[in-house]
């Protein structure tokens, strides 16, 4: 049963105590909390007499807590960093243009990187924070305003955009394999998300019941390097892989194919859209438009 709030203790009071116990010292708990020696002692005693259990060891060298101070020292300092934490959310979300971004590894380097000085030369305003995380995850929890995604748009709690839809196209290191007849007797390349996709592309290509023992990665950057190395072939999205398909590092086997997912931008459906979120799905919207047709 929740106590009456009366009896919870005062912000005050739990910072001065957490300091005292943390630095063994008032005289340093009050430097650090900017105020006198004298008022951090009544805020601890106060605390202790709501209390009714003694939380520190005086002695006229040092102050240290109780076994009972040790364990609420642990708790209220807990309690605190989570009111700064979720004052620091609340404090940027109320900031105009602040947008977190959530960006997969291999899209987000290789093309949404290099074209964000242009996103930023038409939004000034706006100050971007980058991660990256792979699939579907609680937006609100990870205190993210937009996250770039790859696949199906089946998260919970999101609104997806789509972007532009994906195609993959089966890729070898030269001198491996010189058609689509040599991919079923060659080692299968795999990334981790995609557990199906050659099986669905052999049915779709005549090469129905590919054995599945297939070497798996977690990003597309590493499985096309293992790809240009010789290590099998690989399933990639030529749009990502230009510049190696250029100098004639990856030989394509067969034409790109529609695989069934897509890029999308997803956004928290709950809430108030952040103003940068939707400026930057116009941006991105802009930017497929500008390069239509080259995604294949």
């Amino acid at each position: 049963m929740p106590l009456p709030r009366r009896q919870l203790p005062s912000t005050q009071s739990l910072q001065a105590f957490e300091a005292v116990a943390r630095l063994g010292s008032f005289t340093q708990a009050a430097e650090e909390l900017a105020l006198t020696q004298s008022a951090v002692s009544r805020q601890v005693a106060s605390l202790e007499a709501q209390l009714g259990v003694a939380l520190l060891a005086r002695s006229p060298r040092q102050v240290t807590p109780t076994p009972e101070g040790a364990l609420f020292a642990e708790a209220a300092r807990g309690a605190l960093e989570m009111l700064q934490g979720a004052a620091r959310e609340l404090s940027r979300r109320e900031t105009p243009g602040q947008l977190t971004l959530a960006i997969l590894p291999t899209f987000g380097t290789r093309w949404l990187i290099p074209r964000i000085p242009r996103f930023l030369r038409r939004h000034p305003e706006i100050t971007l924070h980058f991660r990256t995380q792979i699939g579907a995850f609680d937006m609100g929890a990870a205190r993210v305003d937009a996250a770039l995604h790859a696949g199906q748009p089946d998260w919970p709690g999101a609104r997806a955009t789509l972007l532009f839809e994906d195609r993959v196209q089966p890729f070898a290191a030269p001198g491996l394999a010189a058609d689509i007849g040599d991919i079923a007797r060659l080692p299968r390349l795999a990334i981790a998300s995609r557990p199906q996709e050659w099986q669905r592309w052999g049915a779709a290509h005549g090469q129905a019941g590919l054995p599945q023992d297939e070497m798996i990665f977690e990003h597309l950057a590493a499985m096309a390097q293992a790809c240009g190395a010789g290590l099998g072939v690989a399933l990639l999205p030529p749009f990502l892989f230009r510049a190696e398909i250029a100098r004639g590092e990856l030989l394509p086997l067969a034409p790109d194919w529609p695989n069934g997912g897509g890029y999308w931008l997803m956004t928290p459906a709950a809430g108030r859209p952040n103003p940068a979120a939707l400026a930057l799905r116009d941006w991105l919207m802009t930017e497929v438009t500008r390069e239509e047709g080259a995604f294949a």
